[in-house]
């Protein structure tokens, strides 16, 4: 058979698998096995006209999910996404959101760094021998990272948070609808109802690196929607993302810190969202004279509330 109608041939079988695909993730409390069959095909499909290369095979560690699932499937062009979730106390909430391969290609273009200028080694991450200062300043002010002189550098989350606006705003919109539709839309609800809907997605640590792509473990947030699965920047991430939408922006801040608890999800180095003007009391941080609730992202734990023994605040990441 000649091999040029072999590509249209296969097109089409592919187009007809996914139409009738659709992916479900249960489960408890305690982790549950992965499967990678469930969503590879549509985050890929999603994905097609991505620039950067990504190894999105690579299962995630640590998985376990907590009572909620997502639903997603091919519909024609674009894929249809449906995730039920607490909204506030006893009140269920349902998002339903459509996403398609142009506008998420692009969204998860935002992020990376090429490997040739990393090492990655067991002390962190560095940058490599014989890299110039014009590509520092190429690239580490870019593909969401920032650069300050040899000094500091990382993650530029504050340049990342708002690059995701059709799905977070979308999900934003669908929070405040929900919350006022039953007379509940007010500063402190809004906070809790996106915190359910980021605590309530399994948990996962990322690995997207690919031969030629480092992704700093970081799953962006139409990846984590997409794949079921965030870890706790990720989560945080994806929840300033949300939440900027809904609050003050200046009232948001990512926090990196060095964690001692029982879980081996948050202990060591981990991130957490901090919040201000919530007018309760809890384990709080002071940044430019303004305190911050700290938020702790990655599994159902009530806001106020904290999961660990103690915690050394090592970064603030205002988002403005």
């Amino acid at each position: 058979m000649n091999s040029l109608f072999l590509i249209p041939l296969i097109c089409v079988i592919l187009v007809a698998y996914l139409a009738g695909f659709e992916f479900q993730y249960r489960g408890g409390g305690n982790a549950t096995q992965y499967n990678p069959e469930a969503h590879l095909s549509l985050i890929e499909f999603l994905t097609q006209h991505k620039t950067k290369t990504k190894e999105y095979q690579t299962p995630p560690k640590e998985y376990g999910a907590y009572q909620r699932f997502i639903v997603g499937k091919l519909e024609g062009h674009q894929a249809s996404f449906t995730y039920e979730y607490p909204l506030i106390n006893k009140i269920m909430g349902r998002s339903h959101v459509l996403l398609e391969p142009t506008e998420t290609s692009k969204q998860v273009d935002t992020f990376g760094l090429p490997k040739r200028l990393v090492v990655v080694g067991e002390k962190g991450l560095s940058i490599a021998g014989g890299v110039s200062q014009a590509e520092m300043d190429l690239h580490l002010n870019s593909n969401g990272w920032f650069f300050d002189n040899n000094s500091k550098w990382g993650v530029a989350y504050h340049k990342l948070f708002n690059q995701y606006d059709t799905l977070t705003g979308k999900i934003a919109e669908d929070l405040k609808q929900q919350l006022a539709l039953h007379g509940e839309d007010n500063y402190f609800n809004r906070v809790q109802a996106a915190l359910n809907f980021i605590q309530f997605i399994p948990y996962g640590q990322p690995n997207f690196d690919s031969a030629d792509w480092y992704y700093h473990e970081l799953s962006l947030p139409p990846e984590s929607f997409i794949l079921g699965y965030a870890d706790c920047d990720s989560k945080s991430l994806f929840f300033a993302a949300i939440l900027s939408h809904l609050i003050p922006v200046e009232n948001i801040v990512i926090v990196h810190c060095m964690v001692k608890s029982d879980s081996s999800r948050t202990s060591g180095a981990h991130a957490m969202a901090a919040i201000s003007d919530l007018g309760i009391a809890g384990e709080s941080i002071i940044h430019k004279g303004k305190s911050y609730l700290l938020i702790e992202t990655t599994a159902p734990v009530a806001i106020g509330s904290i999961n660990w023994i103690s915690c050394e605040i090592t970064e603030i990441n205002p988002l403005v």
